[in-house]
Formats: C-alpha cells, sequence, structure tokens
C-alpha cells in the first residue's frame, strides 16, 4: 500500500527545474510516518485515493493502462485533470492526496530553502493543548524570483487561477 500511495503522492509534486520533486524528498519515511500516525479512516481514504489515481487516466489521458505506466508528460495531464475533474467525488478524492502531498511536500527543509524560508524546527512529538494558539507571524518578504517563473509557466500551460479566469470573462 505504501508504494501506491507514495506514487500518487509523488504524481502531484514532481521536479520543476531546481525545485525538487516530492519523490526526491525521503518520501518513503515521510509515507511510512504518515500511515503510522493517522487514523484508520485517514488512512484507508488515502489509499482509497491513491487507487482511484492509478485506474483513472483512461478517463483524463484516455490510456487503458494505470497511471504507473504513463509518461511524465501524460503522468502530469493525468494529476491535473484528475484532481479538476468534473466528477465531485474524484475531485475530492484528489484533493486528500494533494493535501497530504502538499504538507509532505512544504515541510521539507530543501523546499523552504528553494523559496528562502526557515526550515521548521524538529517536531517535538506533543500535541499542543492551550486554548487558544497564537497564530505564527511570518516576517515580510519579497517575491522568490523561482517561483514567479513557475507560476508563469503553470499560466503557459493553462492552469491560471479561477479567479484570474473570471475576471477575463472566461468560464472555467
Amino acid at each position: 500500500m505504501n508504494d501506491l500511495v507514495r506514487f500518487a503522492l509523488a504524481a502531484f509534486f514532481p521536479r520543476v527545474g531546481e525545485l525538487p520533486g516530492l519523490a526526491e524528498l525521503d518520501l518513503d519515511r515521510k509515507v511510512t510516518k504518515l500511515r503510522r500516525e493517522a487514523t484508520w479512516l485517514v488512512w484507508f481514504g488515502i489509499v482509497l485515493a491513491a487507487l482511484v489515481f492509478q485506474l483513472t487516466p483512461i478517463l483524463t489521458v484516455r490510456r487503458p493502462w494505470p497511471a504507473a505506466f504513463l509518461t511524465e508528460l501524460q503522468l502530469d495531464e493525468h494529476a491535473h485533470r484528475i484532481a479538476s475533474h468534473p466528477a465531485y467525488l474524484l475531485r475530492q478524492l484528489m484533493v486528500l492526496l494533494k493535501l497530504n502531498a502538499g504538507i509532505l511536500w512544504g515541510e521539507s527543509p530543501e523546499v523552504r530553502a528553494f523559496i528562502q524560508l526557515p526550515a521548521y524546527p524538529p517536531d517535538p512529538g506533543t500535541r499542543r493543548t492551550e486554548p487558544v494558539v497564537a497564530p505564527y507571524e511570518s516576517p515580510a518578504r519579497a517575491p522568490v524570483e523561482a517561483l514567479v517563473t513557475l507560476g508563469r509557466r503553470e499560466e503557459e500551460r493553462g492552469r491560471q487561477s479561477d479567479q484570474k479566469a473570471l475576471e477575463e470573462g472566461r468560464v472555467v
């Protein structure tokens, strides 16, 4: 099951230029930790979503084989299309995968260093129990050129925000 989940999570965050992909960030250890810390119902949902991701290229890129056999470009297109599929249930299953993949990717010191953020301190392994937890306030910072370039590349591929499409008068 871990390999199935690992593949699906890594598909949503591939390497882009100098920005490392999730597969390069000790993903095996992170998936093992996720499985250990998740409730059985959350883990079941993640595995189900990974299985659906593996079996749905026929719906998205018109290929009658599992996602593991897609080329890199087809896999990227499959990940994008399944995450924005008209069927609500499919989109919600992919949200579960993307949410966890994003957390695992964004917490990595390599990614945080790339976008000029300090690494998170080690997890103390405890839970905060104060009635009110003060929100973290990050210092102001300028846009990172590498991320601006990445955003422009995604716009060139036709992947822009719904808000931008609405402002331009296009239906998403």
